[in-house]
């Protein structure tokens, strides 16, 4: 391997981990002033365990994972409304959305909005590196049956998870929408009712670098 990629491979790799080790890191639980303030969004997200792990968490459950700009992400497959291919001119755009609202497609007989999931979840600094949309995006998952439809660059491969194979997030004051880390698969583990939740919202409390540390 020429030495110029493989050094941007290494690069690439150390970039991850430092990613991955923020996902990790959290504050103990506490009572939060927002949390209790917070209006309730539709549509409305499925409960939570006292410890922070979804209903579907409790027992082992399956999980797609599907690759945004070199980040691996898992939805429950009992979350997971379908998938369907990336068809070009399959979009409408609609004028004036935020940069990562592509804009509606036909799924189900009904408009879908769909999201750009890497320019969501991955931070400023990491975000030039992408390539256009046009050029990357491969597929659309869709959750919350089928209200919103997850743009990704790669389907991975559904793996069977155990509830103490995941580490689970105990404070979700800040990304509710991420359920906790998969360790052995260096991925994080959407819960798809929350993140819809977000999204209906707004992204109103998602930070505005992407996923940051728990306590910016």
């Amino acid at each position: 391997m020429e030495p110029d990629k493989l050094q941007a491979l290494v690069a690439e790799k150390d970039a991850l981990t430092v990613y991955f080790e923020a996902l990790l890191r959290e504050a103990p639980p506490e009572l939060d002033i927002e949390t209790i303030t917070a209006p309730v969004a539709a549509p409305v997200a499925a409960p939570l365990r006292s410890e922070g792990r979804p209903a579907w968490g409790d027992e082992t459950f399956q999980a797609l994972l599907f690759k945004v700009g070199g980040l691996t992400l898992a939805v429950p497959l009992v979350e997971l409304s379908g998938v369907q291919e990336w068809q070009d001119g399959k979009v409408t755009p609609l004028p004036g959305h935020v940069h990562w609202y592509l804009g509606l497609m036909q799924y189900r007989e009904r408009n879908v909005p769909v999201v750009d999931t890497a320019q969501l979840v991955m931070p400023e600094d990491r975000q030039g590196s992408l390539l256009p949309w046009q050029e990357r995006l491969r597929h659309v998952v869709f959750i919350a049956d089928g209200t919103w439809g997850l743009a990704c660059d790669e389907l991975a491969q559904v793996v069977t998870l155990r509830p103490d194979e995941v580490r689970w997030r105990t404070s979700r004051t800040r990304r509710r929408w991420l359920a906790g880390t998969v360790i052995e698969h260096m991925c994080a583990l959407l819960d798809p009712p929350v993140f819809a939740d977000v999204l209906a919202s707004g992204l109103e409390d998602m930070p505005d670098s992407g996923m940051q540390d728990e306590d910016e």
